[in-house]
């Protein structure tokens, strides 16, 4: 929790330098705790391109984590280039995951 300056003021040097780097420290965990979720998204990315470019015959979890990895660089705009390739692919895990 910040300090307010009114406190800090009335703190001895030492006791503000130490007041404010607890301040800073607490919002950088704040900070990579709101990370971890994009973290989370993008190992599953990862791992689903990794299998796709392996060649590997696909489960059906790893259909879905590729097929969902897609989505997601549709949603955020990162494959706009390759929009119709995606779409293909996504077609095509549709019908793997049918059978």
């Amino acid at each position: 929790m910040a300090y307010r300056k009114k406190t800090l003021r009335q703190m001895s040097p030492t006791a503000r330098k130490v007041a404010r780097l607890t301040g800073e420290l607490e919002s950088i965990a704040r900070r990579l705790k709101n990370l971890t979720p994009d973290l989370q998204r993008l190992d599953l990315d990862s791992a689903s391109l990794s299998h796709a470019n392996s060649g590997l015959t696909l489960s059906d979890a790893d259909a879905w984590g590729l097929q969902s990895a897609l989505l997601h660089g549709l949603q955020d705009g990162y494959l706009k280039e390759n929009q119709e390739w995606a779409e293909a692919i996504i077609k095509r895990i549709d019908r793997f995951r049918e059978k």
